[in-house]
């Protein structure tokens, strides 16, 4: 509104100027043609009292002068207008000299005010009306005032219109501010109300849509939590979570329970915790290597309990990489596993002697004359069964041995190639009666492996019976080695059924044999294989079975150090 006073005053100022001019431009036309009217009656009065009456009549100023002298002012006593100054340079004058029309604003020095000048060329001179400036001043004054005044009726009247207007507007942005509180407060409930025809519809129905979809994920995500939290809190197994600087996050009930006497509180590091370099290392080896995305495994006994952890990388929601640590409780198991182990060497021990003497009589009854000849057939039937119930035997002895001894085996160079002959010599009339035939393919360089030369023949041994007892009459087994940096990779594989997918790992496992094996009648007490496996461990090797990609059959890959050359025979322990 101000603005509007200001832009619209001067524009009243201009347009009044304006029009003073024209009103001076028809004063000043009028006053001349009055003027050849008066000279045409040859009217004999005095110019200067008929131009002051016309003045006076009109509200001007009239001015008649020739060549500058003035003649007639109706604004100045007629016994003065003789002293009046030369006038021919005045602007509006000089104009109107020139142009017929002249006109001008400026100071009066007669009159001492602003005035607006016309001035006209008549027949014997120049005729000059004059208007007061204070006329627009005045009427200019009056508008810009009665605006003032009405200004503040205007703003008022505005102000109640726009309340008036503006309240269903605020109604709806305070019901969206309250939505938005309430959102934002975890009351994803709440709900704006929708006019029909409102101009926020679309939005309010956006804004509820939202909230309706927040609520729905906000459950799914607590019947999650929900569900992973006590799946969390009833695990056996213990778990931890540690952050990318080694301070504990979370734990479930099961580790509280396993590190109980210690005081568990968030922030601590594991070595405050459990005293335990080993696991610091560990985990701290795992945090500083930003691309390590493996596990990790580390068993000791921590108090009276015999502890195993896997420590393993992960990234939570918000990407940042933590560590999870689990751990389970072994006390029990090493327990159950000892008291079995010594059972199994126990017992195995006082088999062995009866069975040597079963042997000894079956083999003087066999040696003896004139028995019937089912009867001979019966012995030799006793003494292969001796023979197998023997060699169960001194296998769980030499598991029990491996066990016991934890690993801590001496090894030296051994020549594979010869303990695989010795190996076979065992199996070749077996080998023989079913048409297989063995394949050798030893590279020079992994002819010589860290071991110890019963251990390597048995795993030879063990793994040759296996292939020729699945293998298919007339078929090859076929014995591969390389190496591969400082480890010698062996392969034994046969053409037989395979193993079944699922079962790599537990035909590992003593006396475990696969169904299909089983219902078949193949023989074998399943500790060949775990004969295999805790030789190789015990020597720092590994074995593994794979589905070789060109056809059937089972590939049986153990690998063990490799040794430079015969000469390297000192003993190490792996």
């Amino acid at each position: 509104m101000v603005l509007t006073v200001l832009i619209y005053g001067q524009r009243i100022e201009s347009q009044l100027q304006k029009e003073t001019v024209e009103r001076a431009k028809r004063n000043i036309d009028l006053v001349a043609l009055l003027l050849e009217e008066r000279r045409a009656a040859q009217e004999t009065d005095g110019l200067d009292p008929w131009i002051s009456r016309i003045g006076a009549r009109l509200g001007v100023r009239i001015t008649y002068m020739e060549d500058g002298r003035v003649l007639a002012d109706s604004n100045v006593p007629s016994a003065e207008v003789p002293d009046m100054e030369d006038h021919s340079t005045r602007p509006e004058v000089v104009q109107a000299l020139e142009q017929a029309v002249g006109i001008a604003k400026r100071h009066s020095a007669t009159l001492n005010r602003d005035l607006i000048y016309a001035a006209r060329q008549v027949p014997g001179g120049v005729l000059r009306v004059a208007v007061p400036m204070a006329d627009v001043e005045a009427r200019r004054a009056g508008m810009v005032s009665a605006l003032l005044w009405s200004m503040p009726f205007a703003v008022l009247a505005a102000l109640g219109i726009g309340f008036v207007l503006s309240r269903s507007l605020t109604r709806s942005i305070s019901q969206f501010s309250e939505a938005a509180r309430a959102i934002g407060e975890g009351r994803y409930g709440d709900r704006l109300r929708v006019y029909p025809g409102s101009e926020f519809k679309t939005l309010a129905d956006a804004v509820n849509r939202m909230a309706s979809d927040i609520q729905s994920h906000i459950k799914e995500l607590q019947d999650e939590q929900g569900q992973r939290a006590a799946l969390f809190d009833s695990l056996s197994e213990g778990v931890l979570v540690v952050d990318s600087s080694g301070a504990i996050r979370d734990w479930n009930p099961a580790f509280a329970r396993m590190v109980s006497g210690e005081t568990l509180l968030k922030g601590k590091s594991l070595l405050e915790v459990m005293l335990e370099p080993r696991l610091q290392r560990l985990v701290d080896e795992v945090i500083k290597n930003p691309e390590y995305d493996g596990r990790r495994m580390l068993s000791f006994r921590y108090g009276e309990r015999e502890l195993e952890l896997m420590v393993e990388p992960f990234h939570d929601v918000a990407q940042e990489r933590k560590i999870v640590v689990v751990m389970r409780d072994m006390t029990e198991l090493r327990r159950l596993e000892a008291i079995r182990s010594d059972f199994v060497a126990n017992v195995s021990h006082e088999m062995r002697t009866p069975l040597t003497n079963i042997r000894g009589y079956a083999e003087t009854l066999q040696d003896m004359e004139g028995l019937p000849e089912s009867c001979d057939r019966f012995i030799s039937v006793i003494i292969k069964n001796v023979g197998q119930m023997t060699r169960i035997v001194s296998d769980l002895l030499q598991l029990t041995r491996l066990e016991h001894e934890s690993g801590a085996i001496e090894s030296s160079s051994v020549h594979a190639p010869t303990a695989l002959n010795d190996a076979f010599s065992s199996l070749e009339y077996a080998a023989r009666e079913k048409g297989v035939r063995i394949e050798r393919d030893i590279a020079p360089d992994a002819e010589y492996v860290m071991s110890d030369r019963q251990g390597l023949e048995t795993v030879f041994r063990n793994l040759l019976d296996n292939a020729v007892r699945h293998s298919p009459e007339g078929e090859v087994v076929i014995v591969r080695g390389v190496r591969e940096g400082d480890v010698c990779v062996y392969e034994v594989r046969d053409f037989g059924a395979g193993v079944p997918k699922g079962l790599e790992g537990r035909i590992f496992e003593r006396f475990y044999r696969a169904p299909e094996v089983r219902n078949a009648h193949r023989g074998g007490s399943g500790l060949g294989l775990a004969l295999c496996h805790h030789t190789l461990r015990a020597h720092g090797g590994s074995i593994e079975v794979v589905a070789p990609e060109d056809g059937a059959g089972a590939v049986f890959r153990f690998t063990l150090r490799a040794a430079d050359s015969a000469e390297e025979g000192e003993t190490s322990l792996s």
